[in-house]
This record gives structure tokens, sequence and C-alpha cells, in this order.
């Protein structure tokens, strides 16, 4: 049953961005021929690989970087093809989350009625959300040890992730009555 798109969910430092940028890497090998770390893998042909990976802004032009994420988002939608690969990053992160997971939603579905394969990462549970209740569109999260506060490097399909944003915050060293609060 092939999934055309999977949202990673999961906490912050769980490995959902080097998931992605890894996912770009070894497609591109894959298209130019070179051997991949897999002890098996099916690769589908892809004529177009867009990343939109990591956090990024330029105050020297006054841009914020949820202004530069949109105008990069437009520039994929823009140039994509029917037989391309699109990779996000937190998608609609840096505005009010109402909105930006109104937005991800959109750009997502989309994608989807084009056919188009995407993975997406987000902490937004309206996306985790979407993933439930559109078919072709699947959740997955990268497992993370919050003990240790490691990733663990694997991705669990069909499992929605949670941010741990709490037990986190307090092995970082914020105060418990804070937590608490």
């Amino acid at each position: 049953d092939h999934q055309q798109i999977i949202m990673i969910t999961g906490p912050n430092m769980a490995g959902k961005s080097a998931l992605l940028r890894q996912t770009a890497l070894i497609v591109i090998m894959a298209q130019i021929g070179s051997y991949v770390p897999a002890e098996a893998a099916s690769i589908g042909i892809v004529d177009k690989v867009f990343t939109r990976v990591g956090a990024s802004d330029n105050i020297s032009l006054g841009e914020s970087t949820f202004m530069v994420e949109m105008n990069e988002a437009a520039d994929i939608l823009n140039n994509l093809s029917d037989r391309s690969l699109v990779l996000f990053d937190e998608l609609g992160a840096g505005t009010d989350p109402t909105e930006g997971a109104a937005l991800a939603i959109a750009i997502l579905s989309h994608l989807h009625k084009r056919n188009i394969r995407t993975m997406a990462t987000t902490h937004y549970s309206e996306l985790k959300i979407y993933a439930l209740s559109t078919p072709g569109v699947e959740n997955a999260c990268c497992e993370f040890d919050v003990e240790s506060l490691r990733p663990t490097y694997r991705l669990l399909i069909g499992i929605p992730g949670k941010s741990n944003a709490f037990a986190i915050s307090g092995k970082l060293g914020l105060p418990g009555y804070i937590i608490d609060d």
C-alpha cells in the first residue's frame, strides 16, 4: 500500500530534519546509480528533489523565517512536476500556529491531489489529524530516548509522535515549578 505523503512527528532533537536530509541524499544517490546505504531499498525515479529543511531568515533583507519559508514553498509549488519529491521541514511554522497549520494542510492537500511524493515534519496536532483522516497520507514518528535526550534514528511508520516538551525541558534544566505551572 503506497503512501504518497508521510507526516513525521516527534520531539525536537529526535532527528526529523536529519531524516529529511538523509532521504534527499539517498534519493539523489540512487538517481545517479550510486550504491545507497541500505540492506534493501526500493526507490522510485524522480525528476526533481525539492527540500525546505531548517529555519532560515535574512534580517539584513528584512525577511523573517516565515517569509523565507513561504517564498521557498511558492517556488517549489511553481516548479515541481508530477514526478518530483518534496521534503518540508516544519511546514507552516514561524507564524500563528492555527494559521500555520491551515497553510500547511492546504499545501499538503495540493500536493496530495497532484500525487506528488512528499515527506513533511511537524509538531502541529492538526497535521497529525490530517494524516489520520486522509487516505494516502501516513503518520510516522522519529523515535527518541527521553532519558538520554538522544535520537534512536528509527522511523516508526503508522504511529504519530509527540513532542515531549515538558519531559525534555525538565531534563534540560527548566525548573520543575515552571513545568508544573
